[in-house]
Formats: structure tokens, sequence, C-alpha cells
């Protein structure tokens, strides 16, 4: 038998050199791969933020057809006291226009419950009160809705803020969503924070008719980004936006006086925890100002007042963002994408 013909045919083991070659290529491929693969992952979130966006929108015209008005911002001035109208001192009336669309957005149970605890007599207390009517004994007020919620946003879901589950002062859900005030700041006087030029604002009734710049020109909400707060953390980590819960500080309204993820910084009397992507400058007796912001590569989802949706760029003409920002000054919105 011819040896060298035996030797010829055996199987040659893999040396350590193929085998680093071999897992070079299959890092390589890896690392071409990944970034399809989140690019990939973020578009279905940005889909999954926009819908949810775009549900949000026709729950707000649900609301604004049942009761004949776009859901009121607040139910009290910014920083406010006031005002009192027969009797009730709105001051402490505390909750939001997120209450009033839960109907419409498929959260009935959710809106029951918290709506019969706000219309059960008069509604005067501060967060940390006793009373059996107080915000601290709000029923589910740390119930997370999954369609206020952008996937995108890695503080989700924030039920808690930095006193913690088990404090009556914790303020609940935060979300994503928020209404547009209009193009302004908020001040902080009676005046400027109820006479804003958006579709909702403290104590605003703005009815279908008062949006002479029509629906479709109308921005009704777009997203913000949360900040978390770390439990315990005690004044330096409050931050207040997309506090739908107690909208004393107007966290859950937005304006487009700056365009979408601006490097300036919004303005609210609490926001000591800012992140670099959400600036923030907080202080009390300062005009709030809330931007539009998203962890969208290049900019936010919005939805116009008739339900369309966009995803509006962050180079945005700002004459044009901040057209879209009020229902009435007849500016040209054509661009808004």
């Amino acid at each position: 038998m011819d040896r060298s013909l035996f030797n010829s045919s055996r199987c040659r083991g893999v040396t350590l050199v193929e085998l680093l070659v071999v897992i070079g290529i299959i890092g390589t491929l890896v690392a071409l791969l990944l970034p399809a693969v989140q690019r990939a992952r973020e578009s279905a979130r940005r889909s999954q933020c926009q819908n949810n966006l775009k549900q949000l929108g026709l729950a707000v015209q649900g609301c604004a057809e049942a009761q004949g008005t776009f859901p009121m911002g607040a139910q009290t001035w910014l920083d406010n006291s006031g005002p009192t109208v027969e009797g009730v001192m709105y001051g402490n009336r505390r909750w939001s226009w997120f209450v009033y669309v839960l109907f419409h957005a498929g959260e009935g149970a959710l809106y029951n419950s918290q709506w019969n605890h706000y219309q059960s007599s008069t509604w005067q207390n501060w967060p940390t009160g006793n009373s059996s009517l107080s915000y601290a004994a709000l029923p589910n007020k740390t119930t997370p809705v999954a369609g206020f919620m952008c996937p995108s946003d890695p503080t989700n879901p924030k039920v808690n803020s930095q006193d913690g589950p088990a404090s009556s002062n914790n303020q609940g859900f935060h979300g994503n969503y928020v209404l547009c005030a209009g193009n302004t700041a908020f001040g902080t006087s009676s005046l400027n924070s109820a006479q804003l030029n958006g579709i909702s604002f403290p104590l605003s009734a703005v009815r279908f008719a008062h949006v002479r710049d029509g629906l479709s020109n109308t921005l009704a909400a777009s997203e913000i980004m949360l900040v978390p707060e770390p439990i315990g953390g005690g004044g330096a980590t409050i931050d207040t936006r997309g506090r739908y819960h107690n909208n004393i500080h107007g966290g859950c309204n937005f304006s487009t006086l700056n365009p979408p993820n601006t490097t300036v910084r919004d303005r609210l009397p609490y926001c000591t925890n800012a992140q670099p992507l959400a600036p923030c400058l907080g202080g009390s007796g300062i005009n709030h100002v809330i931007s539009a912001r998203s962890h969208h590569t290049g900019g936010v989802n919005a939805v116009l007042a008739d339900g369309a949706t966009r995803f509006v760029a962050d180079n945005v003409d700002l004459v044009v963002w901040q057209a879209a920002g009020s229902r009435n000054g007849r500016e040209p919105t054509n661009g808004l994408e």
C-alpha cells in the first residue's frame, strides 16, 4: 500500500491562524449588521411612537366633539392660587388634559376611577394632603398607559417621582406626549398663562371654530423626553415634564417657540435633574417653555389637530414650526415635514 497516498487523504486540523481569520470575518459581519439591526428596531419604535400620537390625535378630536372644546391644558393658572369661581379655588385643581382624553383613548376603566375621584366634592388639597379627596388618594396614579409612552425613550415607564412609590407626594405616571399650548413662553401670571395661542393651555376652552388657521395647519401634540427622578433624591432630582396628574407647573404642554430637539434649555420651576439631551433651567418666577424633543434621529413625531401625523425634522423652518403652534395667526405652514 502506498503510504504517501494514505497520508495525503488524512483530514487536516484547523490551524490557529485559520480560526482567527474566521473569527475576524464573523466579527466584521456582526459590526456591519448590528447598526442595520439597530436602525430597523428604531424605525419600528418610531413608527409605534407615531401611531401612538395618531391615536392621541383622534382621542383629542373625540374629546373636543363630545364636550365642545379641546381638552383644557390645566385646571389652574400656572404656579398660581387662582382663579376662584363660584367659591371654588382652582389653584389646587391640578389635573391636566390627560384624564379628559383617557376615555376616548380606550382607557375607560382608568378614566372612570380617576374622574370620579376628581368630581367627588371639591378637590382642593395639595398633593400631600391627608384628605381622602386629595391627590395622594388618586386611584391608579402609578398605572402606566402604553399609548402615552414612546418606546424609543429608555426612561419609560416613569411611574414614580423622587419621593418614591410609598410617599403620598409621589406624582405617578409621566408620559411622552404633550398637547400644544402655542408658540410663545407660558407666562406665570393669570393673564399670560390662560391666554395662549395653541389648542390647549391653562383654563383653555378652544373650539374647532377658534382654530382659524384650520385643523390641518395647527399642531395638536408632539413628544418630549422624560428625565428619570432617582427615588429618594430629594429636590435635586425633580423633573415635572410629562407629569400628567399634577399640571400646576405646565409639564404636559409644549411650545413651538424653539425648534425640535433644540439646544436651548427648557424653563420650569422644577427640572433640576436635566440631562444633556433634555436641558432645562429650573427656578421660580420664570416663564415656562417646554420644547418638543425625542430620542429619534433627526426630528420628532407630531400630530395635527385633524389627526394627521408628521415627522418634523430638527432643521424645520422655524417660521413654519412656530406657525403650526398657533391656532389663529394665519401664517403659512407648508413645509412642516
